[in-house]
């Protein structure tokens, strides 16, 4: 992690968490991400903000690994998810998410969370190093049988044009950068070479020559209100008890267990299906 302010007053956080460098948001990601912000909130020369990543992450979403060996303490760390998403979504200075690559889940969620999205136009190796494909956009809840959570719903109503939601959370689709363009997602698509300097030309922009930065409370209020279902939707307190039904129905299912208790679960269902 790493977080500079340049000459004109913008900050640039760079993510680069895990060993390979995928951003999986877990607790320790979410506490870093966490002190950057209040840094950024108590930093007077701070006009704007812009979040990147390293190599061909933004970030690969949710670490459902750590979530599968800690089922107990995943309602708790959607939760401060939450809570991060809604610190990035009424920061009191204008937010860029500079795309740099993948953009998955929580991942996506975080950008959607920033005030303007620009991504690059790119390809990186696939799996198997034969070939290439385009970086993409993508809420994977459908592929991996999990429901969006309330949280994260409420970001994906407030920041996605309507016909963009219907077929990003129902069919998974992989925005293409041009296609996450035209439709809305994104509101710019630059060569990666020029991500960041055309961000941080873009966030003093925006910060209008020290306007903003003088009146971060008011930048931030009227965040809230313009984004204010989405905002109480991350905030209230009500979401814990909706997050443990959530996890907890997956749970019962078999979905989101770790692996020797899926397997039990499995066999368990075996055993009713012949009674």
């Amino acid at each position: 992690m790493d977080l500079s302010v340049q000459d004109n007053g913008v900050a640039v956080l760079t993510m680069s968490f895990g060993p390979k460098g995928g951003n999986l948001f877990c607790p320790s990601l979410i506490a870093e991400l966490d002190k950057i912000i209040t840094a950024v909130e108590s930093d007077a020369r701070v006009s704007a903000l812009v979040i990147t990543g390293k190599g061909k992450y933004f970030s690969n979403g949710l670490n459902t690994k750590w979530l599968q060996k800690n089922v107990v303490w995943a309602p708790a760390m959607v939760i401060s998810s939450y809570r991060l998403f809604a610190r990035v979504l009424a920061l009191g200075v204008p937010t860029i998410a500079a795309i740099n690559g993948y953009a998955v889940g929580a991942g996506f969620f975080l950008a959607l969370c920033c005030d303007h999205r620009i991504m690059v136009k790119g390809k990186a190796s696939t799996a198997n190093k034969k070939s290439q494909a385009d970086y993409f956009l993508c809420l994977p809840e459908l592929d991996l049988k999990m429901p969006l959570s309330p949280g994260y719903t409420a970001i994906a109503k407030c920041k996605l044009p309507k016909r963009a939601l219907r077929t990003t959370v129902l069919t998974a689709k992989r925005w293409t950068p041009m296609e996450a363009l035209s439709s809305g997602i994104i509101d710019r698509v630059v060569s990666s070479k020029d991500l960041l300097h055309t961000c941080v030309a873009f966030g003093h922009e925006l910060a209008g020559g020290g306007r903003v930065e003088r009146k971060r409370n008011v930048y931030s209020m009227l965040k809230r209100e313009i984004y204010s279902e989405c905002y109480e939707s991350l905030t209230s307190w009500f979401a814990m008890p909706r997050m443990v039904a959530t996890l907890g129905s997956l749970a019962v299912r078999g979905i989101f267990l770790p692996k020797k208790a899926k397997s039990l679960h499995k066999k368990n269902a075996a055993l009713k299906s012949k009674l």
